[in-house]
């Protein structure tokens, strides 16, 4: 399973990713797991941002219709 990150330029990857490497440095994680654990890292950060994603639509909406009545 990989993890596509459209901008692996962008700051809160670059920074997110620089304290996980230091972290799985610090302890000691072997490459195999290190690599599993961001996969796994990714994937939940990708769910809850489209989780926040879709609240955000649906108060935006909700706000809109509040307006327009």
């Amino acid at each position: 399973m990989t993890t596509a990150v459209r901008n692996t330029k962008a700051k809160w990857y670059t920074e997110l990713m620089h304290r996980f490497h230091k972290l799985m440095d610090h302890i000691g994680m072997p490459d195999e797991a290190t690599e599993e654990i961001k996969e796994f890292m990714l994937s939940l950060a990708r769910e809850q941002y489209m989780a926040g994603n879709r609240s955000g639509i649906a108060w935006m909406r909700k706000k809109a219709e509040e307006g327009v009545g």
